[in-house]
């Protein structure tokens, strides 16, 4: 089901609009300021607080406004359409599998950006917190269904969507990237980061395994053919703590929130897996090895017969984790090091090089 993109931010947050996307009798609407510690896109954030007959207190919503202008994701991932309005306006959202909640209520066009309204869910955020058993079983079967559900699937290419490719996965945390940032005048510390961590790579991590990433950090290219001889599908691009909640029992079973959809990709499903153990590691409550397995028994279940899987899984998955560390690795070494972000788990982080030195190596021999 296809879904009408709103004119102006005034009609998406008009009374008429907000009580139809509520189900609840709304009059008026107050804005008020949200301050994400975890964004660092440049995008912007604000509370909607909806008020019913007599100011009656009703629904709290959170309204995201993106444009490339503000938001340097969207301007070097090429997003010139807005993934997560597309992914609404194209109907996507609604064949997510059942275990996941509805991640956007409305959208609007917004001057030269776009504006998201969705539910307020930050007090079931998992931002830095601990991964449950069942949390994380949640987050890969949620992963798991929505693989198989648009695998292959011909609607992944509309230029509506305008997913990611993964030279955009591979490429915007790329020292060039981060270097041309900077040039822009880029005032957040993540592309100055991104150069640091590289170049601290050289130091912490084994000479074959650099020898590996250094040109694959400077031109992804060969991971990226080599990825593109598998089966593609939706893949959310930032499976991360911050974006990801789990929605309230209530007399309901929990379900999946999969929030931020801005770098949606086409790729194969282990390109989700490399940023998911990666940007997540030490709040899982198991083994990355374990998460994978997890993971792959149920892709299995779901994805369909004729798909031929188990020709193609243990390829694209070793191709996949050699994508997170091209995608990541920047941040792991400093986090395993002297970044502030991650020093409550340094040693877990310090652990982790080894892991992820010997996931290079393994996917090196199919390039």
């Amino acid at each position: 089901m296809q879904h009408t993109l709103l004119s102006n931010l005034d009609e998406l947050l008009s009374p008429k609009t907000l009580t139809r996307i509520t189900g609840v009798d709304v009059v008026s609407a107050e804005r008020l300021p949200l301050n994400a510690g975890f964004a660092h896109s440049g995008s912007s954030l604000e509370f909607i607080s909806c008020l019913g007959p007599g100011g009656h207190p009703g629904p709290r919503l959170v309204l995201k406004r993106v444009a490339a202008d503000w938001d340097w994701l969207m301007r070097v991932t090429e997003d010139t359409h807005c993934r997560s309005v597309g992914l609404w306006t194209q109907g996507l959202f609604d064949r997510l599998p059942a275990v996941c909640e509805p991640p956007v209520l409305a959208c609007s066009s917004d001057g030269a950006g776009w504006a998201v309204l969705m539910q307020d869910y930050g007090a079931s955020l998992m931002t830095s917190m601990s991964f449950s058993p069942q949390a994380n079983r949640l987050f890969l079967d949620a992963a798991a269904a929505m693989h198989a559900e648009f695998l292959d699937d011909p609607a992944l290419a509309a230029k509506e969507l305008g997913l990611c490719r993964p030279e955009h996965v591979y490429g915007m945390f790329s020292p060039a990237t981060a270097r041309a940032e900077i040039a822009r005048g880029h005032s957040g510390e993540i592309p100055a980061r991104i150069l640091e961590g590289w170049e601290l790579a050289h130091e912490v991590m084994p000479v074959d395994v650099m020898q590996v990433i250094g040109p694959l950090v400077q031109d992804s290219s060969p991971l990226c053919d080599a990825l593109r001889r598998y089966p593609a599908t939706l893949v959310h691009g930032d499976f991360r703590h911050s974006n990801l909640a789990l929605s309230p029992e209530r007399e309901h079973p929990l379900k999946v929130v999969l929030l931020d959809w801005q770098l949606a990709a086409c790729a194969p499903p282990a390109v989700e897996l490399g940023r998911y153990l990666g940007a997540n590691s030490p709040l899982l409550p198991v083994s990355k090895d374990q998460c994978l397995s997890y993971y792959r028994e149920r892709f299995f279940e779901a994805a369909p017969a004729a798909a031929g899987v188990q020709d193609w899984w243990n390829a694209q998955q070793d191709l996949g984790l050699l994508g997170g560390f091209v995608q990541d690795g920047w941040a792991i070494v400093l986090k395993a090091t002297h970044w502030h972000v991650g020093a409550d788990a340094r040693e877990h982080w310090k652990a982790d090089l080894d892991w992820w030195a010997e996931q290079v190596r393994r996917g090196a021999h199919w390039l």
